[in-house]
């Protein structure tokens, strides 16, 4: 039982981990709890629409890939999160039009990652 509950825990572990290193979720520029609250929700939000724009580009990566080839691909998370903080921001002044989420979609489904089978990291003595 245990042994199937802590692996059920690594994806929450994983989110958490991106929420700290990606979009700097330990270090809040604002002084006041409005802010602070603020900049936690904006956060979500944003996390919330690269796993969006990345579950649908995974997708149409999967549909149209050759099944020839040696490994499987998916999109690159890291890639998206950095175009969605350059670009939301130029949204939600006005600056952008909501196409260039279409855009973004695009250019993740082009910039994609190998799935490497049996992956694994050696521990460092």
């Amino acid at each position: 039982m245990f042994k199937e509950l802590y692996f059920q825990h690594w994806p929450v572990e994983l989110k958490y981990k991106e929420l700290k290193s990606r979009f700097a979720m330990e270090e809040f520029s604002g002084a006041t709890a409005t802010s602070i609250i603020q900049e936690f929700y904006i956060n979500m939000l944003l996390s919330n629409l690269v796993s969006l724009i990345k579950n649908d580009a995974d997708e149409e990566i999967d549909i149209t890939s050759k099944s020839s080839n040696k490994f499987r691909y998916q999109a690159n998370r890291a890639f998206i999160i950095g175009r969605i903080k350059i670009i939301f921001p130029k949204i939600l002044c006005d600056l952008s039009k909501l196409s260039v989420i279409e855009k973004l979609y695009k250019e993740a489904v082009r910039c994609r990652s190998q799935i490497l089978p049996g992956r694994s990291f050696q521990e460092k003595n």
